[in-house]
């Protein structure tokens, strides 16, 4: 993919504002609508077993949130290469996706500004590889890639920064940044601390629970989205290496899809097409 000089500029100029541990770190204001009682959303997994103690873990540390209620685990079937997404819950999946540079990928689906469904792929081609088949670095990417579905952004995007104990926070060694942090769950209050009189998360059967004047929340497309910036959309900002990490992709009809991604710490801007 390329890139104008402008759009360039731009987006290592939100890089340099990324957040630091003391402030904000919402993921653009993303959220899923809650009706006042906190996000019950389903965390669903596609994934073999190498992944059951890293996605399960991520899934029991944000469920410590006083917010967050992500119910029993829940494996599906379906091809985890697709990783299609489930209307108003969220899946986990793992496969050899291929070289393409990239670590995991959240996806997040909004319809009228809010989530409406996600998806995380986590991808074997590199974790299958010594220096990424750790405990640690599947620990920090399964938990930050999940965070972002929850509409969490990093505390820092520096890579050279001291860690700050949380797996929002981009590293070099992510020997302590594998659990979200205090920061990260008050945020999280913060994010689901309001009500916006309907819920888009589907625990049961509730998703788009029409309330008191409010309208659910449009049906979302159910298609995948690819693994490459191609099928990502347009570039909207970057990471502290200046390389492109979030997209955006209108759908149509109110819907749009956001890909944050990973990079693999080899990755070059110019190695991003």
């Amino acid at each position: 993919m390329k890139f104008s000089r402008t759009a360039a500029v731009a987006a290592v100029s939100l890089a340099a504002l990324s957040v630091p541990a003391s402030a904000n770190h919402s993921w653009g204001g993303y959220h899923w609508a809650t009706n006042g009682n906190g996000l019950t959303v389903k965390v669903n997994s596609l994934i073999t077993s190498q992944w059951v103690n890293p996605v399960n873990g991520a899934i029991a540390d944000w469920e410590k949130s006083n917010v967050l209620s992500l119910g029993a685990r829940n494996p599906v079937s379906g091809d985890p290469k697709r990783c299609s997404p489930i209307a108003g819950q969220i899946l986990v999946c793992n496969a050899s996706y291929g070289q393409r540079q990239w670590l995991g990928i959240a996806n997040i689906w909004l319809s009228n500004g809010h989530i409406t469904q996600g998806t995380t792929r986590l991808n074997d081609s590199y974790f299958n590889m010594a220096q990424y088949n750790t405990s640690a670095w599947r620990n920090f990417v399964a938990c930050q890639e999940i965070g972002h579905d929850f509409g969490l952004d990093h505390q820092d995007e520096n890579f050279s920064n001291a860690n700050l104990g949380t797996c929002m926070d981009y590293t070099n060694n992510p020997s302590t940044n594998q659990h979200p942090n205090t920061h990260d769950y008050n945020m999280l209050t913060s994010i689901y601390g309001h009500s916006d009189g309907y819920t888009s998360a589907k625990a049961a059967t509730n998703f788009g629970i029409r309330q008191v004047g409010k309208a659910p929340a449009v049906t979302p497309s159910s298609e995948a989205i690819g693994n490459t910036p191609a099928a990502w959309g347009r570039a909207i900002h970057s990471d502290g290496l200046g390389r492109p990490d979030v997209f955006v992709k209108d759908l149509g009809r109110g819907e749009k899809v956001l890909t944050h991604v990973l990079w693999t710490l080899e990755t070059k801007r110019s190695d991003i097409e």
